[in-house]
């Protein structure tokens, strides 16, 4: 009898295993059953604000997210702009390390991402590592276009991404999947294709056993880009546009009129922020119909955040999902009398949204937990159980989201991070003038605590702020006169460290500055007896200004705070400019080039059907083969 026991627990296993019942990742059949790792989801949108109330504006956020998940109130973008934030996450460094520090060429953009060899080790690669299917749907970054869609990134399983010049109209979207030929489709809605294929692609993965990570990356709220045939050739942005069933949303609704929106007297008080005049009644106009433009376009991603719910709930997987939602920066509308635009660092283009929902995340809470972009790659592979995967050159560290990570040996930090800049140009959104000629390269220290919040900055300019946002949340006067020295050489010695930090370093400065762990805080810090040591450390400086990143430049540095395995060294050669394209193409024949693709002025549809595919067609072979850098005619600018 115990022997044919066995033969029918054996044949029963058989069955079961030949039937496809067993689950995914599970041990064989007679261990104990292994629970498949979780999925993520991704959700990252471009240019969208915390500050100014977008999130509240967002039903389906409110309800899957908000009410269901963890809104973090302390997460920044440490680079204010488009192509650096995004490297910056994705290879979770800080832009001092990338050396992605401009939207494109010479100091930025996709073909230097490769240069530079960057797509060779980073979060999609590391995740496959681990065991997960990886994929991407929408903007990756600047530079990925209509002539180089053969060189499609690296590390994903599936990629359908957006390509330039066309990644910022909305009506016209064009898209390479897996590096296949371009196409686009036709009288469509950005989001609502991005919307479909997000769709499409969960349905697909739902049919696998690798747990997935799906990135979805809409263009909007950001702005959108216009070519016009003015001689010179003109490029101007103006506000996003929305979907035409969301076109007449939201008419009385105005940019929050908070103590640092236009204000009587100037809060900030260095570089081009000295001299800017109070804006205008019809300026205050149009930033607020700015304003419910972006809330507009932000409605057909609200309708995806929604359907993306739905469809993980149907088909079971969304107790087993970690499903994140953040932007790569903020945005300013008449802060401090700013036109529209980022790349400052005002709360408002630093501090973003991050919501994260899933197993372990406490449901419908706030927390005021500190992190940054360069954490988010890290606490993706701890979820999945693959940190080991991540280089050791690795800034960010693993954010305490679940109680299983509370106490991983890769913490983030909690307290301090650094934001810079490197610009020598002002750059303002749907105005006439994108650049204006002025000085915007800073280093800012952030440092948080239960009792504190401070923004210490230095330009290169040699000017200072400091703002006690405990006191001051809308940083509406700039007290570095009036702080001591002692508090400052603190504040300017974190600085020291972090503006050129690398790996454990960014995680705790203050390890490098106190060999012992007597301090690990501010307020520790400030004791009487290490006043001497502070007041000798040297100031954070710049020698001159520049617009791109120079290591020699803003010498001094504290140390060797340099991981010897780091990838990345400091070297100016990097930053020579690109060599330029081998022709250079009349200005009219870039105008005629972009207008080979049909741009309706809106679309009739009131969202796509599972048959969007249907509208896909080819990009006419004269756009793929003319290669063109699109930053020399204006795009790009710093409406990315």
């Amino acid at each position: 009898m115990k022997f044919l026991s066995l033969v029918i627990i054996a044949t029963l296993g058989l069955a079961t295993m030949a039937s496809g019942q067993q689950e995914p990742n599970q041990k064989p059949i007679f261990g104990k059953p292994e629970k498949k790792r979780p999925n993520i989801l991704f959700i990252f949108t471009d240019d969208q604000d915390y500050r100014m109330d977008s999130l509240s504006y967002m039903p389906n956020v409110q309800k899957y997210l908000v009410e269901q998940g963890t809104t973090y109130t302390n997460h920044y973008a440490t680079v204010s702009v488009c192509c650096p934030s995004r490297v910056s996450l994705l290879r979770g460094q800080y832009a001092h390390n990338t050396n992605i520090t401009h939207v494109m060429e010479p100091y930025g953009g996709y073909d230097r991402f490769n240069r530079l060899k960057l797509g060779e080790s980073y979060l999609p690669i590391w995740l496959q590592e681990a065991g997960y299917s990886t994929n991407y749907i929408g903007k990756l970054m600047n530079g990925v276009a209509v002539h180089n869609w053969q060189n499609a990134p690296k590390g994903w399983n599936y990629q359908d991404q957006l390509l330039d010049p066309y990644t910022y109209v909305y009506n016209t979207p064009v898209f390479s999947k897996d590096g296949e030929p371009p196409v686009f489709y036709e009288n469509a809605y950005q989001t609502d294709i991005i919307h479909g294929k997000a769709k499409a692609a969960l349905k697909r993965l739902n049919n696998t056993e690798e747990p997935f990570f799906l990135w979805v990356s809409p263009m909007a709220p950001h702005g959108q880009f216009q070519i016009h045939s003015e001689n010179p050739v003109n490029i101007t942005t103006e506000p996003p546009i929305s979907a035409k069933r969301h076109e007449k949303f939201f008419e009385d609704v105005k940019v929050p009129r908070t103590p640092n929106f236009n204000p009587d007297v100037q809060g900030k008080t260095a570089s081009y922020f000295n001299d800017m005049p109070k804006l205008t009644d019809e300026q205050v106009d149009f930033l607020d119909h700015t304003y419910r433009r972006r809330l507009r376009a932000l409605q057909a991603v609200d309708e995806m955040v929604g359907t993306l719910f739905e469809q993980l709930e149907e088909q079971g997987q969304l107790d087993n999902t970690y499903v994140f939602y953040s932007a790569d920066n903020g945005y300013h509308l008449g802060h401090h009398r700013a036109l529209a635009g980022k790349t400052t660092n005002m709360e408002e283009d630093i501090n973003v949204p991050l919501i994260i929902r899933g197993p372990g995340i406490p449901k419908g809470a706030v927390s005021d937990l500190v992190s940054t972009h360069e954490s988010l790659a890290p606490t993706f592979l701890a979820l999945a159980k693959g940190e080991d995967k991540l280089p050791s050159w690795v800034d960010g560290g693993v954010m305490p989201i679940t109680p299983a990570l509370q106490n991983h040996p890769l913490q983030a930090s909690t307290e301090t991070f650094s934001v810079e800049f490197w610009s020598d140009n002002i750059a303002w959104e749907n105005d006439e003038n994108l650049f204006v000629p002025g000085v915007n390269t800073y280093k800012t220290l952030r440092v948080i605590g239960p009792t504190y919040d401070y923004s210490y900055a230095v330009w290169c300019t040699g000017e200072h702020e400091l703002f006690n946002l405990k006191s001051d949340p809308y940083q509406t006067q700039n007290i570095y006169n009036q702080a001591t020295d002692r508090f400052i050489n603190r504040l300017d010695a974190l600085l020291l460290v972090l503006k050129s930090c690398k790996a454990g370093s960014c995680r705790n400065p203050w390890k490098v500055l106190h060999d012992n762990a007597e301090v690990q805080s501010l307020p520790e810090a400030l004791s009487k007896d290490q006043d001497d040591f502070y007041a000798t450390l040297p100031k954070v400086k710049y020698d001159h200004c520049t617009g791109y990143y120079d290591y020699e430049n803003e010498a001094p540095h504290f140390g060797d705070v340099a991981e010897a395995n780091t990838t990345v060294q400091h070297a100016t050669v990097i930053n020579n400019p690109s060599k330029q394209p081998e022709r250079v193409i009349p200005p009219q024949d870039i105008v005629d080039l972009f207008n080979l693709l049909p741009v309706p002025e809106s679309t009739g549809h009131t969202m796509v059907d599972d048959d969007f595919e249907s509208l896909a067609k080819p990009v006419p072979e004269q756009l793929m083969q003319t290669v063109v850098d699109w930053s020399r005619y204006g795009f790009y600018s710093y409406g990315s």
